[in-house]
């Protein structure tokens, strides 16, 4: 089991879905934990959904970690998402670096996991579809 870093907490609100609620800060620090921690529950999930709700700061070894979670997860017919609804600086963050043009993004929980099973079901692709555009 790998030992979760400060102000991460993971949630299973159904069977074969996950969240990982990422609150406080996450950069270098916590990049390798992150990463193993996201690979494993894609393997082990339908869908993993990265909520950075809480964040108050992420760096470039966060967003990458989260790039790859999602590269992985359409390598293996699962979703990911990133649900979002984040401090400014976070959502700034993301902005920039322009990974909120790739990977699927929801407003809410339950939009996450609502979209994420009507995929699932549909076998529809998941290529980095955007469920809310970006905010300026």
């Amino acid at each position: 089991m790998v030992e979760l870093p400060t102000g991460v907490r993971v949630d299973s609100p159904g069977d074969g879905v996950v969240v990982v609620e990422f609150g406080d800060e996450h950069d270098v620090t916590t990049k390798e934990v992150v990463r193993a921690l996201l690979a494993r529950l894609i393997d082990e999930n339908d869908l993993v959904v990265a909520d950075v709700t809480d964040a108050r700061f992420i760096d470039s070894s966060f967003i990458h970690n989260v790039l790859v979670a999602d590269e992985t997860a359409k390598e293996k017919g699962k979703a990911f998402r990133l649900q979002l609804g984040t401090a400014p600086i976070v959502r700034r963050a993301l902005e920039i670096s322009g990974i909120l043009d790739v990977v699927s993004t929801a407003q809410s929980r339950e939009e996450a996991i609502r979209v994420g099973h009507d995929e699932q079901a549909s076998g529809l692709p998941q290529l980095g579809e955007n469920l809310q555009p970006a905010m300026s």
